[in-house]
């Protein structure tokens, strides 16, 4: 099975992806109280105000794609997607033209919702 795997660079890709970022021990994840609406997202970053990512929370950017917590992102902007990857904290100016695109803005959204970044305060 393995070795039919690494036969397939997409299929090995996706495993390996998942593997390296499933969490090791128990995460301290708090998902945010209410929701955030994407708009609330956006002007708050705008406004200067910085996400942080979870501790321990695992992130992967290999190729052209991106994992969170073993799960695959689709490639809504990969600027932006590797910035959550390289940047532990980050704004307005680690995500660029992120904040302009509706698919990215509705994902970003969607892992603060879940607990995975959040505002620092």
């Amino acid at each position: 099975m393995m070795i039919d795997m690494i036969r397939q660079p997409e299929d090995f890709k996706q495993w390996f992806g998942s593997f390296v970022t499933t969490p090791r021990h128990e995460l301290d994840i708090a998902p945010a109280e209410p929701p955030y609406e994407e708009e609330e997202v956006v002007d708050a970053l705008l406004g200067g105000e910085k996400l942080s990512r979870l501790s321990g929370l695992r992130v992967l950017h290999i190729g052209d794609s991106f994992f969170v917590h073993s799960e695959q992102l689709d490639t809504t902007d990969a600027e932006a997607l590797d910035a959550l990857c390289r940047y532990t904290s980050l704004g307005q100016e680690e995500l660029g033209s992120g904040l302009q695109n509706p698919a990215f803005v509705s994902e970003l959204t969607r892992l603060i919702n879940q607990g995975y970044w959040y505002f620092e305060e």
